[in-house]
């Protein structure tokens, strides 16, 4: 009888104090596998979201930073606008968009300077968000 208690309580003290983590929440990461589109997974401090990754692989549904989905959105709107300027100064004549800004000068050239940059940084952020294994 004896016996069994101890069995018992050392097996309960194991259990009592085995950290458990969900084997789904180990493996959650940047390139993993997913079937629900928009489904959201808080993995620590990340949230993932299922859907096609922008930047890795665009066939199938993978797991992806939350940050990443945004910062795509934002890469695409400012990538619009720009392509936008750059077809009017092009009916202007005007190759580029710096000769747009040169022509035109003061403000104008530093909005078109800080909508250049824009796109670059997002460029960056896109690569950092949204690379494998984030």
């Amino acid at each position: 009888m004896l016996r069994k208690i101890i069995i018992a309580s050392t097996l309960g003290l194991f259990l009592a104090t085995a950290v458990v983590t969900p084997a789904s929440a180990a493996t959650i990461r940047t390139g993993s596998a997913c079937s629900k589109v928009g489904q959201s997974v808080k993995v620590g401090s990340k949230t993932y979201v299922c859907g096609k990754n922008p930047y890795v692989t665009p066939t199938r549904n993978t797991y992806m930073l939350k940050a990443c989905r945004d910062t795509n959105a934002l890469y695409r709107t400012v990538k619009a606008a720009y392509d936008d300027m750059l077809e009017q100064a092009n009916i202007f004549g005007y190759k580029t968009l710096a000769d747009l800004g040169n022509a035109l000068g003061g403000k104008e050239k530093t909005d078109l300077d800080t909508l250049q940059k824009t796109i670059t940084d997002t460029e960056a952020l896109l690569t950092r968000q949204c690379r494998r294994g984030a």
